[in-house]
């Protein structure tokens, strides 16, 4: 197929050709066979576009050019795992991940900016930090557990860590935060049970996972949308 293994990544590496069956979902390699994983990636372009419109009402928004690549990385993330869901191989898997990823690092260079004003070479390392145990989980942890979801511990640890940070001030950022936090949380689960709950509900749950992972991107750009502008750095020795 030359869709699934394009001659310039077979070339590459035909590993990266491998198919990728770890949902509940798909039976067979077919680029049909998870119509609803792959149909509910919609959900990050209207999470998208509904961010997209929000800036736009707010005179008041956070960093435009920062808010501006967050809604970008959210419409890239759905068509990214879109092609993951469809494709279903290891080349696509990273087409997926690496936007996801993206994200990440974005929103946490927007946080150090707008809630807690580090300074560049900070927020630097921070995000060097954050990659490098995101990575180190990922290759020390094994795939069973929490169904490979451990590449998102670092990112749920640290979005908790923000939303404390932020409600010890008494700030509206901290509680819109922690909600966002607790979608995360109901978004691994909903991640984590898709093979364990497959032999008595065929269809999964990894649907959940988008659905719930496109409300959290727009929560987070929300965020800052609401909070970023207005917000006053949290002291660093708090």
């Amino acid at each position: 197929m030359p869709l699934a293994c394009p001659s310039l990544i077979a070339d590459i590496s035909p590993a990266l050709c491998r198919a990728v069956q770890n949902y509940c979902e798909r039976s067979s390699t077919a680029l049909d066979a998870e119509p609803i994983n792959a149909a509910t990636n919609a959900a990050f372009l209207i999470a998208a576009w509904a961010a997209w419109r929000l800036q736009s009402r707010c005179s008041k928004a956070g960093p435009a050019a920062l808010i501006h690549a967050m809604v970008l990385c959210t419409a890239i993330v759905g068509l990214g795992s879109f092609l993951f869901h469809t494709v279903a191989t290891r080349w696509a898997e990273w087409g997926n991940v690496l936007p996801i990823l993206g994200f990440m690092l974005l929103f946490l260079w927007t946080s150090l900016t707008c809630f807690f004003g580090w300074l560049p070479w900070s927020k630097l390392v921070s995000l060097a930090l954050f990659f490098g145990a995101t990575f180190t989980l990922e290759a020390a942890v094994p795939g069973e557990f929490l169904h490979g979801g451990a590449l998102y511990a670092p990112a749920l640890l640290t979005l908790i860590a923000i939303a404390v940070a932020l409600s010890r001030h008494n700030t509206g950022a901290g509680g819109a935060a922690l909600g966002a936090a607790a979608v995360f949380a109901a978004s691994i689960a909903a991640r984590t049970l898709d093979m364990p709950i497959c032999p008595i509900f065929p269809l999964g749950t990894h649907f959940l996972w988008h659905v719930l992972n496109a409300v959290l991107l727009y929560l987070l750009i929300r965020l800052v949308i609401l909070h970023g502008a207005a917000q006053r750095p949290v002291p660093a020795a708090a």
